[in-house]
């Protein structure tokens, strides 16, 4: 939320509305980040976890060998290009640092078969009808160490390979030990070492080892990054690509701008010679909507150096003093506890809906009037507008929240749950209570947030502002 100025009233007196307006965004509800911020602290990144499905075309139908997936492990050499088979032996859900995993009906990442591995979360075929027709599959490499050094720079190292597999085995390459490096701000890139086998759509004929390779798995920007991990949808919208040679990256119009752009230019010229590249680009095909990257998920511990005294016999003890608030003043008063922005992250698909989940800024309620024959009341309310990106825009009829108060004196209540249009409710487009109190009282007051949207939203980054209203 942006900053909102706490608003106060002279000693006993009655208060018409006031309200403040703040900022509330959605990070995309398929394709937007979360604003940038380094990791809180220097030190050593343990246990780091990738998980990265690439892109839906990733893991969809294909127009030959049944479908695109992901293996564990480096292939190996199939001899020229042709389908996989089971007896092949190459395909594995799990080798070393390295697994694959998709979701099932209930949403839970289980691990793929050789059975299952064209098969969606309700287990049918995956096509090429739909760009949303995908299994889901990622591909998860564990146990990553790396930095945060002391200017915010973030830098992971991975051990293992993965295969992406294209027509069922037609064409193939492998991505070897992946580095991530993010600077301060959150902009960086994933690297790997590419190789496999040149292919091409056109002579099947072709088949030869390729030359490992650096190049960039996934250009990122604005990765809000903490002590924790971070979750962030590399570029792709907007981005141009030259392609020397192949099949040329179509112009961007009013009809595919809102999945035009490319994976980096060094993916796109190692794919030139699997046979893949104008799947890693809007190259005017049917399935161009099934191209944009999907996020990047990055999980780890943050170790932190001890703090070693620069006397050893000696412990530094601190304490703050505040500011003398003198109860006497008899005030009513309301601040946000932060000026941070709420960002409910990338929305999820479930079914046929986009969810999105992401807390209010903590609401801290001051009052400490006493004396006279008024009854000290006071209520909190809420009410955001219009989702927009641009001129792509939703009602705030489908944002709802669940309110809770703590820290409160006798007499405060929780408003009560307001449920996204969606589900039948009426959403925060209109006025909706946070919270109430029957007499003079302190509190502090939240709500979760749950944003419920149809799949046919557009993708974007959406913002809106909450404006809170506070009556006494």
């Amino acid at each position: 939320m942006d900053s909102a100025t706490s608003t106060k009233a002279p000693r006993l007196r009655r208060l018409a509305a006031v309200a403040a307006v703040a900022a509330l965004s959605l990070g995309g509800a398929l394709v937007a980040t979360a604003p940038a911020s380094a990791a809180a602290q220097e030190g050593e990144l343990t246990g780091a976890q990738l998980r990265w499905g690439f892109a839906n075309e990733a893991s969809s139908g294909a127009y030959a060998g049944g479908c695109n997936f992901l293996s564990a492990g480096a292939a190996g050499n199939s001899g020229s290009a042709r389908p996989w088979t089971q007896a092949d032996g190459f395909y594995s859900a799990s080798e070393g640092n390295v697994s694959i995993v998709k979701p099932d009906a209930t949403g839970a990442l289980v691990a793929p078969t050789w059975a299952t591995k064209c098969l969606d979360a309700n287990g049918k075929a995956v096509n090429v009808g739909s760009p949303t027709s995908n299994t889901g599959t990622e591909v998860v490499i564990d146990g990553g160490t790396g930095t945060v050094d002391a200017d915010g720079n973030v830098e992971i190292e991975w051990d293992g390979s993965f295969t992406v597999v294209f027509y069922g085995g037609y064409t193939y390459w492998t991505a070897t030990d992946p580095v991530l490096t993010l600077d301060a701000e959150g902009n960086g890139q994933l690297t790997a070492t590419a190789g496999g086998y040149g292919a091409s759509m056109e002579d099947l004929t072709k088949w030869e080892a390729l030359t490992p390779t650096q190049i960039v798995l996934a250009d990122i920007t604005g990765a809000a990054v903490s002590d924790t991990g971070f979750t962030v949808t590399p570029d792709f919208l907007g981005v141009s690509v030259n392609v020397v040679g192949g099949t040329p990256q179509v112009a961007k119009t009013t009809q595919n701008e809102a999945f035009w752009g490319s994976f980096p230019q060094s993916f796109v010229d190692f794919q030139q010679l699997t046979g893949q590249s104008s799947y890693w680009y809007s190259s005017g095909g049917a399935r161009d909507a099934a191209k944009p990257t999907r996020p990047i998920h990055v999980a780890y511990t943050l170790e932190t150096p001890p703090v070693t005294p620069e006397n050893p016999n000696e412990q530094e003890i601190g304490v703050e003093v505040p500011v003398v608030d003198d109860p006497a003043t008899g005030e009513f008063g309301w601040a946000f506890a932060s000026a941070t922005p709420v960002s409910l992250g990338t929305a999820a698909q479930q079914g046929d809906v986009f969810r999105a989940t992401g807390k209010l800024n903590d609401i801290v309620v001051t009052d400490t009037r006493t004396g006279g024959k008024a009854a000290y009341t006071w209520s909190i309310s809420g009410q955001v507008g219009v989702f927009a990106d641009g001129a792509k825009t939703f009602s705030g009829e489908y944002l709802g929240w669940t309110p809770a108060v703590s820290g409160a004196g006798a007499g405060v209540t929780a408003g009560t749950v307001v449920t996204s249009k969606q589900l039948g409710g009426a959403g925060l487009a209109t006025s909706s209570v946070l919270a109430t109190s029957t007499s003079a009282g302190n509190a502090t007051i939240g709500a979760d947030l749950e944003l419920v949207i149809p799949k046919t939203t557009a993708p974007g980054a959406y913002k809106t502002k909450l404006t809170v209203t506070a009556l006494s």
